[in-house]
């Protein structure tokens, strides 16, 4: 068994995803002990895949840099192989006897090279030590609660969102990403498009639908933790909306709000905005699953007001400001709503009813 660097990738992370369906979608199927030790080995080879992916991606720029001697013998002996068709890393994985760099190194240097991303190393950061625990002594998950799932969720973000855009400009291993055909390429060769389960066989619509459909989940799996303090909003938004001042100031505006595709139970929040008997938007509620933050955009993606749960603030935008929410396939950026009250886009406030309702009626100003 011989794989290149990226294709040494791509397998553990098809092992990741493999054990990762078996506890994410099928536990109905399986027994607690089997969840529990597909768990592991997701955790075990997601770490593994992402180790490969950053070496790959610092080796294509600099190909000494994922080695803890680059000035050996062996190395410059290697160095002297290398042409057209083959690679330095690809040389010395056939001929074996070599140390790279740490996996903690690894992030270190290609957050700094790339990213300088405080969520890019904590989530990678987080993978490692994880992995760590559950190798040496075993995770109680009764005491981790959600933060594995969201472990292995942020994981995968970043994998969809940082590494893949760089990987598949580097190998040619972009059919195990990207190819949506009803017979798609893996690992193991041809499979059909969906599993038995409706599931994506390739890896990029896999982790599409994967991060679209988790953050609802995440959202209720973390509402039930008191220190999370989504339930806090919810319990304030729900009051507000039954409160004689919220009426009034609809009627103010000569305004109307449906509610009907709110689920407040679940945390997710479809608003349409009347004015003037006519719709005048439609807006989202978004759930940062690593930063605990929820905000609510227009179709455009038009941010106009957002809710830091874990200090209990609100940030209400301005009109005509130039804030998005990032898309599915977008890097988040560190705490954006800082940055955008630094620019002067939004302003912050205390998570409050009364400031709730200042934010609703700064949407429907705009509208007028």
């Amino acid at each position: 068994m011989r794989y290149t660097l990226a294709q040494n990738a791509i397998s553990s992370l098809s092992i990741a995803i493999e054990y990762f369906k078996k506890f994410y979608y099928s536990t109905n199927t399986y027994s607690q002990s089997e969840q529990d030790e597909a768990t592991k080995i997701c955790i075990i080879f997601l770490e593994n895949s992402i180790e490969l992916m950053i070496k790959t991606i610092l080796a294509s720029t600099n190909p000494l840099s994922i080695y803890k001697e680059p000035k050996s013998r062996k190395i410059r002996n290697a160095l002297s192989k290398i042409y057209d068709t083959n690679k330095l890393e690809d040389i010395l994985i056939a001929e074996g006897n070599f140390k790279t760099i740490t996996y903690t190194c690894a992030v270190e240097k290609y957050n700094d090279i790339y990213h300088n991303s405080e969520k890019v190393y904590i989530i990678l950061r987080t993978l490692g030590e994880t992995r760590n625990a559950i190798m040496h002594f075993g995770i109680d998950e009764t005491e981790t609660g959600e933060n594995l799932i969201v472990c292995i969720l942020n994981a995968f973000d970043v994998i969809y969102n940082y590494l893949y855009p760089q990987l598949v400009e580097l190998e040619d291993i972009g059919d195990y990403f990207t190819n949506d055909d009803l017979i798609v390429q893996t690992v193991h060769g041809e499979r059909l498009l969906l599993d038995d389960n409706n599931t994506y066989n390739n890896i990029l619509d896999f982790l599409d639908e994967l991060l679209e459909t988790s953050e609802e989940y995440v959202c209720s799996l973390r509402a039930a933790n008191p220190e999370s303090k989504i339930n806090d909003f919810t319990a304030l938004a729900e009051n507000l909306f039954r409160d004689a001042k919220f009426t009034q100031m609809l009627t103010s505006h000569n305004a109307q709000i449906e509610f009907e595709a709110c689920d407040f139970e679940k945390n997710s929040y479809h608003f349409i905005f009347i004015s003037n008997s006519e719709i005048w938007d439609v807006i989202y509620s978004c759930y940062s699953i690593y930063h605990n933050v929820t905000a609510f955009c227009g179709e455009i993606g038009n941010i106009y007001f957002l809710v830091e749960h874990n200090r209990g603030k609100l940030y209400v935008y301005r009109s005509n400001n130039n804030a998005t929410w990032p898309q599915r396939d977008e890097a988040e950026p560190d705490e954006q709503w800082l940055l955008d009250c630094a620019n002067g886009f939004c302003k912050e406030l205390n998570l409050s009813k009364r400031n709730l309702l200042l934010a609703f009626d700064n949407i429907l100003t705009d509208a007028i």
